[in-house]
């Protein structure tokens, strides 16, 4: 397995990991691996930590 790639939008500041992640517990535990994930480095995600594409109409409007 190789190791995820991230890449950060620096317009929207979303965070997108490619390759599989483990979200682990405060003792290191794992509590599920998923693959490909986005998180919202917006703030207006009605999804957070995930990304829900909420960015777009901000980027949109941002010149209104």
């Amino acid at each position: 397995m190789g190791n995820a790639r991230i890449y950060i939008n620096p317009v929207s500041g979303s965070i997108k990991i490619i390759g599989p992640v483990d979200f682990v517990d405060h003792e290191g535990n794992v509590l599920e691996t998923k693959e490909n994930v986005k998180f919202c480095g917006c703030g207006l995600s009605k999804d957070k930590p995930n990304c829900d594409g909420s960015h777009r109409d901000k980027l949109v409007n941002k010149d209104n």
